[in-house]
């Protein structure tokens, strides 16, 4: 983009986002993968339009079986984790393909994968909004979160989420 539009994205020094690999710097907090993309989001979008197109992103990327896009080099399996966060989706990735400890070279080539796969989907998605075509509500939320904030969002222990609560939560099955 900074070749064919220019201002503002001929502006981004690179070197701005390569802390978010590990979940940023290993934090294994939300996959690096996404924040580039949620900040191309806001430089083209904004108001609700913005807001539906990060939700949109982010259900995406938790139903998304990754990784599509693939070198070549391994064959890797593909997995639908659920989950934004770093270091649920490399787990879970990692325990229903049998592809542990994280040190392996195919962990690397599946959050390379899946890198690609979320700058795809973020071009396309901003394409369609460009085009006027874009229309919100192909990859949802899952219920449950909802179903979750109807009590914890008034009452103790307080949170807010969109992810499946019960994931990480299972006591209240």
């Amino acid at each position: 983009m900074a070749e064919e539009v220019g201002y503002p994205f001929n502006q981004l020094p690179l070197e701005a986002f390569t802390s978010f690999q590990g979940g940023v710097e290993g934090w294994g907090s939300i996959c690096g993968a996404l924040i580039a993309p949620i900040q191309l989001i806001g430089m083209v979008a904004e108001g609700e339009d913005k807001s539906a197109m990060v939700n949109e992103l982010l259900s995406f990327y938790t139903q998304h079986p990754f990784p599509e896009y693939q070198t070549g080099e391994f064959d890797l399996p593909r997995v639908a984790v659920g989950s934004t966060l770093c270091h649920v989706s490399v787990t879970r990735w990692m325990n229903e393909t049998g592809m542990g400890p994280r040190s392996r070279p195919e962990r690397k080539e599946r959050c390379a994968g899946l890198t690609a796969d979320v700058c795809k989907f973020t071009v396309q998605m901003l394409n369609k909004y460009l085009e006027g075509t874009f229309k919100p509500g192909e990859y949802t939320s899952p219920a449950v979160a909802g179903e979750c904030m109807v009590c914890h969002g008034e009452m103790e222990p307080f949170a807010h989420g969109k992810e499946n609560c019960l994931d990480c939560h299972d006591d209240h099955r």
